[in-house]
């Protein structure tokens, strides 16, 4: 979940030793966080990689497009330093058991020996296939409102210091203001995966990439090691 760029030996010590809080993100936000997200999550997320997905740009504007449709719904949160830099950002959506309408959930699926098929429909073949099969309403009957995380991200200068954690501990105080009984996450890297365990997830599903391919038996999604399989975890509150 928190991918970066290296910094210089000096600035990331000095980073090190100031404060930040967690708080929401504004409107006036978006720009600097739609940048923090392309830099420090989609420029180096395992299955981005893999597709080469920044050599596509139609593709690469869809998927960023389809991310950031939930920037400014009040459940975005971004640590900030006391020296005012951006150290990471968490966003997040609202399933709903009345109102689920998910484009993940769309019983509609692309060819996948299609050679029309674009990268992004890729992407949402595979978030698609996993929704349904994860099927979190019907596995749970008592939860009626689930805070989905979408993406975290954290810049390298920062790692060590609880930023994951922290931004992870106010998307649940979020999650039951909102009246939300489970968070969900879906991890598409090993390092994401970890981190979920750690914060006290519990893994309800995993998927090798290696087992998924088209209908010619070509694997579609050949990630990088240690990435090689996603996993989706639940925290119920």
């Amino acid at each position: 979940m928190q991918f970066s760029v290296r910094r210089p030996k000096k600035m990331i010590e000095d980073s090190k030793q100031c404060s930040y809080d967690i708080v929401a993100t504004t409107s006036e936000d978006r720009p600097i966080v739609m940048e923090f997200i392309k830099n420090y999550f989609f420029r180096h997320e395992p299955l981005v990689v893999c597709l080469d997905l920044f050599e596509e740009i139609e593709s690469l504007e869809r998927l960023q497009n389809y991310a950031f449709k939930t920037l400014n719904n009040g459940l975005t949160l971004k640590a900030v330093s006391s020296n005012g830099d951006l150290m990471g950002v968490i966003l997040s959506s609202i399933q709903s058991r009345d109102s689920n309408t998910n484009p993940e959930n769309s019983d509609d699926e692309y060819e996948q020996g299609d050679t029309a098929v674009d990268k992004f429909e890729k992407f949402m073949n595979l978030f698609g296939k996993v929704a349904r099969e994860i099927d979190l309403f019907g596995v749970y009957p008592e939860i009626n409102r689930v805070l989905d995380i979408e993406i975290v991200a954290v810049d390298e200068a920062f790692r060590g210091r609880g930023v994951c954690k922290r931004l992870f501990d106010k998307t649940k105080e979020l999650a039951l203001e909102n009246e939300c009984s489970m968070v969900c996450v879906k991890c598409t890297s090993h390092f994401s995966s970890n981190a979920a365990k750690k914060l006290g997830f519990q893994c309800i599903y995993t998927l090798r990439y290696q087992d998924y391919t088209n209908d010619k038996g070509e694997v579609i999604f050949d990630s990088p090691s240690p990435h090689d399989q996603l996993k989706a975890y639940v925290l119920l509150l």
